[in-house]
């Protein structure tokens, strides 16, 4: 099988993790790139077909040790989402399935995170934002409307997403009061729920509390952010997370090795980035890369998964 040639077992195996945000009910036009229930069930149907899913602990305790299974996959989600716990739980489940479910704290408390409050007043609008809307974000000029729902809303994200911490929310909020005649929905899981995942046996990381971009936060800052969420996952489940995943995860942008250290010194045991590929024995277990496939039919994602392995030979470090 040329998946377990590219990546064998032993000590020059590899190490292939998923990430997901959201499982959906259906598809949304607002959220393109996310998965709905049908395409994920799919998803892990395939993934079982052609992988060996682990906890991501323990994967990353054989990566070290040289004792991956060949096709080694883990599957984690980001933010804490309720979807991950109503609709892709029951999907890992009845596959016999594990993952990783990383929380960002001040959301779950919230309910929503602060794009999606983005989001959904463009929903709110109508798939389009007026030229008062954008002003009430920082953007001046024309409001773009022949850019479809989903441009809108990356606009606005991208407008958002390197402010300071305050400043970001209060803009989305606002944005969402001007639009929305309505409270904001809750989107995201409780802390009961997250309780009952890892009851469920499912790994619960930390994301930090407020998701920021920890390279532009004070050293000071990004400690707290990386500490306060451990304790309060541990608080929460009755045991301290080993898993951590760096928000928006871009190396060298979003985080540095500074942070990594401060990761490792919190007490964690590895951590997750954003940067796509496959780890190896060689790989930073607190900087390891992840990727995101949205393939629809079971011939492109298998012939990914070739590639990504394959891909991982050319890298000095996967």
């Amino acid at each position: 099988m040329p998946l377990s040639l590219l990546s064998p077992h032993g000590r020059r195996g590899r190490l292939l993790i998923f990430t997901y945000h959201r499982v959906l009910a259906r598809p949304d036009p607002l959220l393109p790139d996310e998965a709905d229930a049908a395409s994920f069930a799919a998803h892990m149907d395939w993934v079982r077909e052609f992988c060996n899913v682990l906890p991501l602990p323990e994967a990353v305790r054989r990566l070290r040790d040289g004792t991956l299974p060949a096709r080694a996959t883990c599957i984690t989600f980001d933010d804490g989402y309720a979807n991950n716990y109503d609709i892709a739980r029951p999907i890992l489940l009845q596959r016999g399935l594990t993952a990783t479910v990383f929380i960002a704290v001040d959301a779950v408390e919230r309910g929503i995170m602060w794009n999606d409050l983005v989001i959904e007043s463009v929903r709110q609008a109508g798939g389009q934002l007026e030229a008062p809307h954008w002003t009430a974000i920082g953007i001046s000029g024309p409001a773009g409307t022949a850019a479809s729902p989903a441009e809108c809303v990356n606009r606005a994200l991208d407008a958002l997403k390197y402010r300071p911490l305050g400043e970001r929310w209060e803009a989305a909020a606002e944005l969402y009061r001007r639009v929305a005649q309505r409270d904001p929905p809750r989107l995201m899981m409780t802390p009961e729920t997250v309780a009952a995942f890892g009851r469920d046996g499912f790994d619960i990381g930390a994301h930090t509390v407020n998701h920021p971009i920890l390279a532009m936060q004070a050293a000071d800052v990004a400690r707290f952010e990386i500490q306060a969420s451990r304790d309060w996952v541990a608080q929460v489940t009755g045991s301290a997370p080993l898993s951590f995943a760096y928000p928006n995860g871009r190396p060298g942008r979003d985080y540095d090795d500074s942070h990594a250290r401060m990761v490792r010194e919190a007490g964690y045991e590895l951590a997750v980035s954003t940067a796509w590929g496959c780890a190896n024995r060689r790989s930073d277990v607190f900087q390891l890369p992840r990727v995101a496939f949205w393939d629809r039919s079971r011939r492109p994602f298998w012939a990914r998964l070739v590639h990504t392995y394959a891909r991982s030979y050319l890298q000095r470090a996967a």
